[in-house]
């Protein structure tokens, strides 16, 4: 079996959805190469060694936005590739319920599967469920939304806290070290919120000239996003410097809020952003400084090569980082924040809002369209 290599895993997770002018970063995830560890943790798991062919369930927190659904199909397409060595993909959808998802991990593990992938809708709900099939001696492989223990064999991830350490540093600078900030997270509870929301704080913490005015929750929905940005809007008007985005989700509605509450193009403030073509398209269109720090949805066919890695018996990381790529509005690299790559080479011009160009589904892939043969 192939054993899927930390420095080879954006190969699977390229920029996939348009023909990208500039050269993207290719490499080994530079959160893996700067790390100051001298060694960096590995999982034997040699005891989950067995034959195929193998079922696995895939335990999805929800499919409540579009980074969700390619997730979902990029696990799909990647079970369709391997439907020599997987007999069987069982997909639940947990409807962003943690009752429900605790109930789908114990139905999966009653059907028997070999090995379970799980993104986790809050970190702390699923945390028993998750243990209990570690117990029984079934694996784990944690992807996208962790649980708050380590009771898991791995976790298929970009890097969270480089993407929030990256946001708030950008913004710092931006603002010359003085300004206002409001934090626009994602869900509540949520790992991936969290361990971006974290990071960020403690680099704000060391600008003492920075001031967090709120943190608010968006449940990663432009919608909802918008909703909310009403409401710091009208609250502190013009008092507002930057947003700080934990995800390229709810940045569109953050930016039509402040269009909507009559603000120039130009006095916009800071955003930041990750996957969506939506905010590329705005921050190009009205000339707003934006920092884009991917999170690529295809993680999730990567999670079904490093379960195959478990079940062969290869070691895995603990944490299993994928690359990402960072890119920044034209003219608006800082002294920390220093890339080749514009929004003009990511964005897709007369694509979708809500297209993911992060997908690495393949320039034809349409979400709405979509089907594949997977092993059922």
């Amino acid at each position: 079996m192939r054993t899927f290599k930390i420095a080879a895993a954006m190969a699977v997770a390229s920029i996939a959805a348009t023909a990208v002018a500039a050269e993207v970063y290719t490499g080994a995830p530079r959160t893996y190469l700067y790390n100051p560890d001298v060694e960096v943790c590995f999982n034997d798991t040699s005891q989950y060694k067995k034959e195929g062919p193998y079922t696995i369930g895939f335990s999805n927190a929800g499919l409540g936005d579009s980074w969700r659904v390619v997730m979902q199909h990029s696990v799909m397409t990647a079970a369709a590739e391997h439907s020599d060595q997987i007999e069987k993909l069982i997909i639940t959808d947990a409807g962003h319920d943690d009752a429900k998802q605790v109930a789908d991990i114990q139905d999966l593990i009653s059907r028997g599967v070999d090995l379970l992938i799980v993104s986790a809708n809050t970190q702390q709900a699923l945390d028993p469920a998750v243990s209990r099939a570690m117990q029984r001696g079934i694996p784990v492989v944690m992807m996208d939304r962790r649980i708050a223990s380590d009771n898991f064999v791995t976790f298929v991830t970009a890097s969270d806290a480089m993407m929030g350490r990256l946001f708030a540093q950008w913004i710092v600078e931006k603002l010359d070290g003085e300004g206002n900030v409001v934090m626009l997270a994602g869900q509540a509870g949520s790992s991936p919120s969290e361990n971006r929301e974290k990071p960020a704080r403690e680099v704000f913490a060391q600008y003492p000239g920075i001031n967090i005015l709120e943190t608010v929750y968006s449940d990663w929905s432009p919608v909802k996003g918008k909703q909310v940005m009403q409401g710091m809007i009208a609250k502190y008007g013009d008092d507002i410097h930057a947003v700080w985005s934990a995800h390229g989700l709810q940045t569109p509605g953050s930016v039509e809020a402040f269009l909507e509450a009559g603000w120039a193009p130009e006095n916009i403030p800071p955003h930041t952003t990750a996957d969506v073509n939506g905010p590329l398209q705005m921050a190009i269109e009205h000339g707003i400084p934006m920092l884009e720090v991917g999170y690529p949805p295809a993680m999730g066919g990567i999670s079904v090569g490093v379960a195959l890695d478990v079940l062969a018996g290869a070691p895995v990381p603990c944490i299993y980082e994928i690359n990402a790529q960072i890119a920044v509005s034209e003219g608006h690299n800082t002294p920390s924040i220093q890339t080749n790559l514009r929004l003009t080479d990511l964005v897709v011009p007369n694509g979708a809002p809500d297209m993911l160009v992060t997908g690495g589904m393949g320039q034809d892939y349409d979400p709405t369209t979509y089907s594949v043969d997977y092993p059922k």
